[in-house]
């Protein structure tokens, strides 16, 4: 008796090119722009990945610190607005 495997479809989005925007600015994320980070969080008020966002991993992980600094002193959110 042969068993089938069930493949689950896999939904792959199109891959971002890495242009690391603050690798062409020559700028590192700062908490007090927060109008600029506003970009790199979701509408669930999540951190967006860096395969999504296309930044480059040394500026990702300054940008996620960015983003919790900024949070701490309330100026950006947690939770989404409702």
């Amino acid at each position: 008796m042969a068993f089938k495997k069930n493949r689950k479809s896999i939904r792959r989005e199109a891959p971002v090119p890495v242009d690391c925007i603050f690798c062409k600015t020559k700028k590192d994320p700062d908490y007090k722009n927060f109008q600029d980070l506003s970009i790199f969080i979701s509408d669930r008020a999540k951190i967006v990945g860096k395969k999504r966002s296309g930044i480059c991993s040394k500026h990702q992980r300054r940008l996620a610190n960015a983003i919790k600094r900024a949070r701490h002193l309330g100026l950006l959110p947690y939770t989404p607005a409702i």
